[in-house]
């Protein structure tokens, strides 16, 4: 349990945090967008953690680039990264046909209205470029389950979550009963979507390919698919001049394989070919390539 002095610094500070979120929605997209890249600069000189990882993370996932370009895609990484938290401003508090006018173009968007014989989408959503934006997106599309990850701080949860809820979508947290809603969801030809990247909880993941590198990678996303037959598409919001755009990529049939590690590999796949639109969009900082019980490659 966390100390009370701890817990009422927490509250204080995202508190703070909202209160700033609140301000950036005021300003324009071109103004929030050269804070987050200042932003991104001062991490990177403060040799911050982010800093740490993303530099270490670069380095393994491009060993074969000049160590000048590794510095340089590692900066302009966190750049982007600073970034997604600047927008948060726009995709929390923006009206709807404000953001509508930024999402410049869509690829992919025909997969909407194919005869899917009744069965849901399940989104892997990335985190590329701003995956927040595609929250609005999505619920625009129809009924939208999402997993959020619990914060441990109730008002400050709550609060997240009505933001991100407020263009219709429904947040369900990482528990036995949320996964139970999407796996509900999906039977109902709704659509779901699931971050496919993150740092799965204990017996929750098999070592599979990143970059040509082994990898910790969920599996609930396999699991979600091998029990509905869901159509499966890896979703990002790239971020260019003047808004975005959304590309949506439906992913191949090794996808539904029983083997979990199969299946892994082509979802991080599908990943490795979204980031090669825009490396620096990727967040490099989460340590993907920690083995649990090995070295720390990150120290």
């Amino acid at each position: 349990m966390r100390h009370p002095n701890r817990r009422n610094r927490d509250v204080i500070a995202y508190w703070l945090v909202m209160a700033s979120i609140r301000v950036l929605s005021w300003l324009p997209l071109g103004l929030v967008r050269w804070l987050g890249r200042r932003l991104g600069e001062l991490i990177w000189l403060g040799r911050t953690r982010m800093q740490r990882s993303t530099r270490r993370n670069v380095e393994l996932a491009y060993p074969q680039v000049h160590g000048m370009e590794r510095r340089r895609l590692a900066i302009e990484s966190l750049r982007q990264t600073a970034t997604i938290y600047m927008e948060s401003g726009m995709v929390w508090h923006w009206p709807n046909p404000k953001i509508d006018g930024c999402l410049l173009k869509v690829h992919g968007s025909g997969v909407f209205g194919e005869d899917r014989k009744g069965k849901g989408i399940l989104m892997l959503v990335p985190h590329f470029g701003n995956w927040e934006v595609l929250s609005y997106y999505f619920a625009s599309k129809g009924p939208l389950t999402a997993l959020y990850e619990n914060r441990q701080i109730q008002g400050i949860e709550d609060q997240v979550n009505a933001a991100r809820e407020r263009h219709g979508g429904r947040l369900v947290p990482a528990t036995r009963a949320g996964l139970r809603t999407l796996l509900l969801a999906l039977r109902r030809g709704e659509l779901v979507a699931v971050l496919p990247d993150q740092v799965p909880a204990r017996g929750n993941g098999v070592m599979a390919n990143f970059m040509g590198r082994d990898a910790l990678t969920g599996t609930l996303s396999s699991r979600l698919l091998q029990k509905t037959e869901a159509r499966a598409c890896l979703a990002t919001a790239l971020r260019v001049p003047g808004g975005f755009e959304v590309w949506l990529d439906v992913l191949e049939e090794a996808v539904y394989d029983p083997d979990p590690v199969v299946a892994a590999n082509a979802i991080n796949a599908a990943i490795e070919l979204a980031i090669a639109r825009a490396p620096a969009q990727y967040q490099w900082e989460y340590k993907r390539f920690r083995i649990p019980g090995g070295p720390d490659i990150y120290d």
